[in-house]
């Protein structure tokens, strides 16, 4: 989104566009995007406007950052706007509700803390370092939206609220408020009523001729559409999973070539992601576990243990994946549901055939005559000899056998003699 944001930016500038327009609608992202995006719209040579729609789309968390920033702020009715709050700040269970306004981590609560904020290493000092982090990150989004709002002339005392509270707003109380400029229905009453609005650039004011204007989209380019498919945890752990079961494919079965070059490519796609998602290393270290645990299950039959020890690792670890006290980010629970289904069934049905192999009777080898027909060659007492598939063995057998008399094998005796019976 940034870099989309950015070819946007370039584009409107080098066709000396009357402005930018951003469609808005998400529940949040990444801080550092976010202040990188701000820095564009608040650096832009280009007038941006900032356009919350359609009916029922949201500016949620990062989105009121960015709707903030720009020149003119817009809304569509039936929008909303708000829930700023960073989302790694959470007060944990034994920590008292904490009181609205500034001084909301401070007062009577600093004795507690200093009680929690153990030197030994114990869960205490590991949730008080947690809240001094979370705290630093609370008031630096604070500061950072007040900024933006002030730059602006927006309601700053909301935007503070947005951070510390969550508050949140429709798009008519943003209105009298002051977060935002105007209310829109559609795309071109916008258009007619941002027309002769002044606003302020890098290079200085600038009033609004935008009557008549002609609309052009600007469309992601390829680059930006993969980045973008590949940005969603969704897809991301997909590819990682699809990998991991080509490669197991290709273990399972050697030499069948395209589940293992398939199963490469997802992998290495996967790991694409990774250099735009934010990862848990924890996550990470259960998928790995999970996948080492189905090889195993491979090689070593453990009738499903090491299975079931690998699907709940890999379960975990998608859970964990992509939660990190930066972003909001989650693997849908229904795809690793799907996920873990996927794995459970394909070793379901290795297991059953590891199981009926073993259980089968030798069907090669010297073992393999058992219950093979044959002809005496000999006349059979105590010792003699037999003609089967194609091959003269040494036999015994417990009762005579006359010669050219048909027999069956009933054991393979050691000194590779077999035991034989008559038909």
């Amino acid at each position: 989104t940034l870099d989309y944001i950015r070819t946007g930016i370039e584009e409107s500038e080098s066709r000396s566009a009357e402005a930018l327009i951003i469609l808005l609608d998400t529940p949040g992202g990444l801080l550092n995007s976010t202040k990188e995006i701000v820095k564009l719209i608040l650096n832009s040579p280009v007038p941006v406007v900032v356009y919350v729609s359609p009916k029922g789309a949201s500016a949620t968390s990062a989105g009121v950052f960015i709707t903030l920033s720009a020149n003119i702020a817009a809304m569509a009715p039936g929008t909303s706007i708000g829930a700023a709050h960073p989302v790694s700040i959470s007060p944990s269970k034994e920590e008292p509700e904490k009181k609205n306004g500034p001084d909301e981590n401070t007062g009577n609560n600093d004795n507690e803390d200093k009680k929690s904020r153990k030197s030994d290493g114990s869960p205490g000092s590991d949730n008080a370092e947690r809240d001094i982090m979370g705290e630093k990150l609370e008031n630096y989004a604070s500061s950072f939206i007040e900024s933006i709002a002030e730059e602006r002339g927006r309601n700053v005392e909301w935007a503070e609220k947005a951070v510390r509270k969550s508050s949140s707003i429709t798009a008519t109380e943003a209105l009298k408020m002051r977060v935002v400029d105007l209310i829109a229905p559609d795309l071109d009453s916008l258009v007619k009523e941002i027309d002769g609005m002044k606003v302020k650039l890098p290079g200085g004011d600038k009033v609004l001729s935008t009557k008549g204007s002609v609309i052009t989209k600007i469309a992601m380019n390829a680059k930006q559409k993969l980045v973008d498919i590949l940005s969603t945890p969704d897809i991301a752990f997909l590819l990682l999973s699809l990998g991991s079961l080509g490669l197991l494919l290709e273990f399972y079965n050697p030499g069948l070539v395209f589940p293992g070059v398939a199963g490469a490519v997802c992998l290495l796609m996967g790991f694409v992601s990774f250099q735009i998602l934010p990862f848990n290393y924890a996550g990470i270290a259960l998928l790995v576990l999970g996948i080492a645990l189905f090889i195993s299950e491979i090689y070593v039959p453990s009738y499903g243990i090491l299975t079931l020890g690998g699907l709940i690792s890999f379960a975990l670890g998608a859970l964990l994946l992509f939660d990190t006290p930066e972003s909001d980010l989650r693997v849908g629970f229904g795809v690793v549901i799907a996920s873990t289904l996927a794995f459970g069934l394909f070793f379901a049905y290795v297991i059953f055939y590891l199981i009926k192999a073993q259980t089968l009777a030798p069907s090669m080898g010297y073992e393999g005559l058992v219950g093979k027909e044959g002809g005496a060659v000999t006349e059979i007492h105590a010792a003699g000899k037999v003609y089967i598939d194609g091959e003269y063995w040494d036999a015994v057998s417990d009762e005579p056998v006359r010669k050219g008399e048909r027999v069956v094998v009933t054991e393979a005796l050691s000194g590779f003699k077999l035991k034989v019976k008559s038909l």
